[in-house]
């Protein structure tokens, strides 16, 4: 049986861990926004809310791909 001391310290590491993660993903965030509406502004002439729209589909497909290759590998 696990003692109290040891899971609460176990927990503490993971939502330390987790807190960190977010702040990098943040982070990243608005890197990969601009990074992905420079290159779509200079090949597309869009209104900001189109921009915003394609952006965002652009980002969330790159997510999925990057998390289907990392479950494959990571099994």
């Amino acid at each position: 049986m696990v003692s109290f001391r040891k899971e609460f310290r176990r927990q503490i590491r993971l939502a330390l861990a987790a807190a960190i993660g977010f702040i990098i993903a943040f982070v990243w965030k608005d890197f990969v926004i601009k990074l992905t509406g420079d290159a779509l502004s200079r090949f597309l002439e869009l209104n900001p809310i189109t921009s915003t729209l394609a952006i965002a589909i652009v980002v969330t497909f790159i997510g999925v791909l990057i998390i289907l290759i990392s479950s494959r590998i990571l099994k």
